[in-house]
């Protein structure tokens, strides 16, 4: 017996992608001043003469974390600019694995998504490799 074509991929939900592109924006925007604050707040800080070890590891620590910090949101920003890119290329909404439609929900809460929820747990778990 031959094997059966997966199903075809059901249509997606209609989007305001207006809607979502102010979001990813406004995102963007915020994560971008707040990458910048902590930047400005890592190079004012310097080691004052009359601190002693403790307090300089201390605020070495912190400044350390603040910049890990940027890191993720710098992965974010990234994140949303391919989310814009899949707005332009009208592929938004659609996994990027399987290509069903992403559910309004997962969209409504990470609009930068590019896995359906059950690719997602599939990436997570190991079983999907990286794209």
């Amino acid at each position: 017996r031959p094997a059966t074509p997966p199903p075809a991929p059901a249509p997606a939900p209609p989007i305001d992608l207006a809607a979502v592109r102010s979001r990813l924006l406004a995102k963007k925007g915020e994560i971008l001043a707040l990458y910048r604050n902590d930047l400005r707040s890592g190079q004012e800080s310097n080691d004052s003469p009359t601190e002693d070890i403790v307090d300089r590891a201390n605020n070495a620590y912190s400044r350390e974390l603040n910049f890990s910090i940027s890191d993720v949101e710098r992965a974010r920003v990234l994140e949303i600019d391919e989310a814009l890119a899949r707005i332009e290329a009208r592929t938004y909404g659609r996994c990027a694995h399987c290509s069903q439609p992403i559910s309004a929900p997962r969209l409504e809460a990470v609009p930068w998504a590019r896995l359906c929820v059950q690719c997602q747990e599939l990436l997570e778990q190991g079983l999907l490799p990286e794209a």
